[in-house]
């Protein structure tokens, strides 16, 4: 059978008559993913965290979500106390399951965002605090949107795609807050395969350098040292990465794996 195209040359898409959960949705990255997804049919379900108007306006632009779409929003503080954090997670899945009424899959994209002055912080100044922030967005939010979406998502045979980073495969010097929780996510997706399986398929995406703003943070030099560690020489695009999550989300036949997604990075031979 051929590959279904990206996106759609017409008809009813993949996942037209289904629903999809994108976490972290107000994101560049966000937005990439839902658009890809509302491109292939999905009624959407978008969780926001603080910021509501970022998500409300990727809703009302019909380039990206077309009025034909079954859309709902749902916001959630993943800083917020530990002890509401699990009850706040699954009222918004209550909220979006209202509208959409079943689950399909669940993107889960939200991260910590990347503040320059975190992601430039030295080793030696990398506090308890940024790390337990990192993990309590990145980790420990995923868990519990795969915990209280797991029903829906096994009634529905459906997927669960984490975002995890390349950073969790090679290291990296800088954004040391968030590579340890992007490590633990890599290493989540392998228990949530196994906990989900055979009715849940569970993959993790590890990008490398994309053109998003955390480039902000990063000085020319840095900028340029990134496009060159890959063998392609340039930096990936929002587009790349929500293609590559559209493929894990529907391939019938991966599950437990992270695609490293970085334009080919290898160590390099000695000189």
């Amino acid at each position: 059978m051929d590959s279904p195209s990206f996106p759609p040359r017409g008809g009813a898409g993949r996942y037209a008559g289904k629903a999809v959960v994108v976490t972290g949705a107000s994101g560049d990255l966000g937005r990439a993913v839902v658009a890809a997804f509302a491109a292939e049919g999905a009624a959407l379900g978008l969780v926001h965290g603080v910021n509501r108007e970022a998500a409300e306006a990727l809703v009302r632009d019909p380039s990206i979500v077309p009025s034909s779409r079954a859309t709902a929003l749902a916001g959630v503080d993943l800083l917020a106390p530990h002890g509401r954090v699990a009850d706040d997670v699954q009222a918004a899945c209550a909220t979006l399951l209202a509208t959409l009424g079943r689950c399909d899959a669940l993107i889960a994209l939200a991260g910590l965002p990347a503040n320059p002055a975190l992601w430039q912080k030295p080793f030696a100044e990398v506090t308890a605090v940024d790390l337990h922030a990192a993990f309590a967005v990145d980790t420990v939010g995923t868990f519990l949107f795969a915990q209280a979406l797991a029903s829906h998502l096994e009634r529905a045979k459906g997927a669960i795609v984490v975002m995890s980073s390349s950073a969790a495969l090679y290291g990296d010097t800088l954004g040391l807050a968030y590579a340890p929780a992007k490590s633990a996510n890599a290493g989540l997706v392998k228990v949530l395969a196994r906990v989900l399986a055979p009715a849940v398929r569970v993959n993790g995406i590890a990008p490398g350098g994309i053109e998003t703003g955390w480039l902000a943070s990063l000085d020319p030099a840095q900028r340029a040292h990134a496009a060159a560690q890959t063998l392609l020489g340039r930096l990936g695009t929002p587009a790349e990465v929500a293609q590559a999550i559209l493929e894990l989300a529907t391939n019938g036949y991966l599950s437990g794996q992270v695609l490293a997604l970085d334009g080919g990075i290898f160590p390099r031979p000695a000189a």
